[in-house]
């Protein structure tokens, strides 16, 4: 059985892939599943980047998928020595969200995600210049940085 030319098997298995998929696996299901569904390369590719990490999106910001609605939190430095699990102050909700930059820091972690990255960022609640963990960015892998997203100075 199809579905608009993608096999129902790919539509489950995209499904069951969930949003810490390796961006080498996202890219790579995406790219299979347009040819499937007769899109072209460079569509997938950009729907694959689009999953595999942050874009610019100018002014210094890049925008970031949040797969789940994350806690900001409010440190008092960007030193990399800052654990910034601070006061927390609000929240960043699901979706695309901007962020400034990414910086080491200590560690946090929600179910089998973990990570000692921080995004700088505003949240949804008003808080400027808050930290949410990459845990709740799209795109990359345990303890490593997210790819698209610029270090911060």
């Amino acid at each position: 059985m199809k579905t608009r030319g993608i096999p129902v098997v790919v539509l489950a298995l995209l499904g069951a892939l969930g949003p810490a998929v390796p961006a080498t696996a996202t890219a790579s299901v995406a790219h299979r599943t347009a040819a499937a569904a007769g899109v072209s390369a460079g569509a997938a590719e950009a729907r694959g980047a689009a999953l595999a990490g942050c874009s610019g999106a100018g002014g210094g910001k890049y925008n970031c998928r949040v797969w789940k609605t994350a806690p900001s939190y409010e440190c008092t430095t960007t030193d990399q020595t800052d654990s910034c699990t601070g006061r927390p102050v609000g929240r960043l909700n699901a979706g695309i969200n901007y962020f400034f930059c990414q910086i080491w820091g200590g560690y946090y972690s929600d179910g089998r995600y973990y990570n000692h990255y921080w995004g700088l960022t505003d949240d949804d609640s008003g808080h400027r210049r808050v930290w949410v963990s990459v845990v709740y960015l799209s795109g990359g892998d345990n303890d490593s940085p997210v790819p698209g997203l610029p270090r911060c100075p």
